[in-house]
């Protein structure tokens, strides 16, 4: 089969590799679709490093192809999305639930070969059955919506709350969605694009959205009191420290952008001085997977419209290259294998 082999940092090749063989309890998935994420890019770039050779690719959906013996709730011929984290099932955290911190489990691209393949193989126990009114393509983005759903249950938004989302990517347009479900108002959204501002408010729900002079316009929405919650989704100090400074006295920071090299110059005196809660979020939980899918299901939320490119296997690097390039406008690029 074709997929797209890491052989060391920056040193991408589509290579022919043996088909995987499902064991008990697997399923062999053909892969449809698979999107392109920020921690693919980071892998791709030695950060952080892997055994290599490696499989890249984690977001993904395909179509069962063949089940191995002891496989009991899924057919050949099933479209699924694929859970990209393994656990294990008997550690602490995964019998308290927080299968999202398994010390022994992995990513798919990560710590076992991934998805930009024809074919992955995965316990049958990771992957969740589609309805007919969702596409694999379409599906993909419940690997950004359970991690959203996971952190936003975290939090807690009582209605009539104030929001604050900064950086509307795919997983900043999530949060926003599911803040006007909370009932939250108003929502705001900040970003640097105008483009991805546009698409906060006009599909994903955003009362306001500002690209410059954000903390002063959104002091005059809140009468000069901050906003309840901010939902922070880029990583970097710039904007940690930009949701210190939203914040109400009291308030709640979730601290949802990944940068793995640490946050430096971050303003934690605001902890203190305003008596902040800061929450961290990792991945995501079982039971974030039907809740998510029942939100697309029932069409409360859409999980297409941040779908802006489909690339074939064999052009993964020209869709890396576009994610890092803001004059591409792509927000979210698939590959469909």
């Amino acid at each position: 089969m074709k997929a797209a082999v890491l052989l060391g940092p920056k040193k991408l090749e589509i290579q022919e590799v043996p088909k995987p063989i499902p064991k008990y309890g697997e399923i062999l998935v053909k892969v449809k679709a698979t999107a392109i994420c920020g921690t693919d890019i980071a892998i791709f770039e030695g950060r952080p490093k892997v055994n290599y050779p490696r499989i890249l690719g984690h977001e993904s959906a395909g179509e069962i192809e063949e089940l191995g013996k002891g496989v009991k709730n899924l057919k050949v011929g099933d479209r699924v999305v694929m859970n990209p984290t393994s656990y294990c099932g008997t550690c602490l955290d995964c019998m308290t639930s927080n299968t999202n911190i398994c010390k022994n489990g992995g990513l798919f691209g990560r710590e076992f070969d991934g998805t930009y393949a024809e074919y992955v193989t995965l316990s049958e126990n990771r992957a969740y059955k589609l309805p007919d009114s969702i596409s694999c393509i379409d599906a993909t983005t419940f690997i950004v919506l359970t991690t959203a759903v996971y952190s936003q249950r975290k939090i807690d938004i009582i209605p009539n709350s104030s929001v604050v989302v900064i950086g509307e990517g795919p997983a900043g347009l999530m949060q926003t969605k599911l803040s006007k479900l909370r009932g939250a108002n108003p929502v705001i959204g900040i970003s640097r694009s105008q483009w991805k501002l546009d698409l906060a408010k006009s599909t994903y729900g955003a009362d306001y959205v500002f690209n410059e002079d954000a903390v002063k316009k959104i002091y005059e929405l809140t009468k000069g009191r901050g906003a309840d919650y901010v939902i922070e989704c880029v990583g970097k100090s710039i904007t940690m420290n930009m949701a210190t400074e939203l914040v109400r006295p009291g308030g709640t920071i979730l601290a949802f952008g990944v940068n793995a090299q640490g946050i430096e110059n971050f303003n934690s005196y605001a902890l203190y001085y305003k008596d902040l809660k800061i929450i961290g979020s990792r991945a995501m939980q079982l039971i974030d997977w039907p809740l998510s899918i029942d939100l697309a299901n029932t069409g409360k939320i859409d999980i297409g419209t941040i779908i802006t490119n489909r690339l074939p296997l064999r052009d993964l690097m020209k869709g890396f290259k576009m994610l890092g390039d803001p004059s591409q406008k792509a927000l979210r690029i698939i590959i469909e294998i």
